[in-house]
């Protein structure tokens, strides 16, 4: 069962203290950074984000407390697209340990609610209990990966003239004709 931070607990985990570990939350998951305490500890580069929920500082790409919230009502599509790369980031390279309560919200006020369903951000930014939508994350991983579809089509005529330019080569260079197209029925 994962723990529902709320933002004065979630202010604990900021680095300050080297025994605890470091968290951020980002569209309200909470993730143990403790392995880059480098960077978001005290005195690394993110420090601003540690113990913080920082989706639209991430998605604006600025570095400063006073942006580390959830936020997201005038963001761009293309600042979306950027916080969902870092969530893809985070999503491989650290844990989750939990999910933050929305500011001012029951559970932020006292405590988690037993039996809240995960939580997922709105349009609006504001969190509301939903079911995880995968045809949302298909597209984002469809955006996320190399392969797309016009790269793929790119390699296939890569490839076709690449064997087109080796059977020219080889007709020119052996001396023989090259094939005929047979007609015959």
């Amino acid at each position: 069962m994962s723990h529902t931070f709320t933002v004065e607990e979630l202010l604990a985990y900021d680095g300050s203290d080297a025994s605890k570990p470091v968290y951020i939350a980002v569209k309200g998951v909470v993730y143990d950074v403790s392995a880059s305490r480098e960077f978001y500890g005290k005195g690394g580069p993110y420090e601003a984000f540690a113990g913080r929920e920082c989706s639209r500082a991430l998605a604006i790409m600025k570095v400063d407390a006073a942006e580390c919230n959830g936020n997201l009502d005038d963001c761009t599509e293309k600042q979306l697209k950027t916080l969902d790369d870092w969530i893809a980031k985070f999503n491989t390279k650290y844990a989750v340990v939990g999910k933050a309560a929305e500011p001012g919200s029951a559970q932020d006020a006292g405590g988690a609610k037993p039996g809240a369903a995960a939580a997922k951000p709105g349009s609006s930014g504001k969190w509301q209990d939903e079911a995880v939508d995968m045809e949302e994350i298909k597209r984002t991983m469809m955006r996320l990966s190399p392969f797309t579809p016009g790269l793929l089509a790119t390699l296939a005529i890569v490839g076709l003239l690449t064997a087109l330019a080796a059977y020219v080569l080889y007709i020119d260079m052996t001396g023989q004709q090259p094939l005929e197209p047979h007609t015959e029925l």
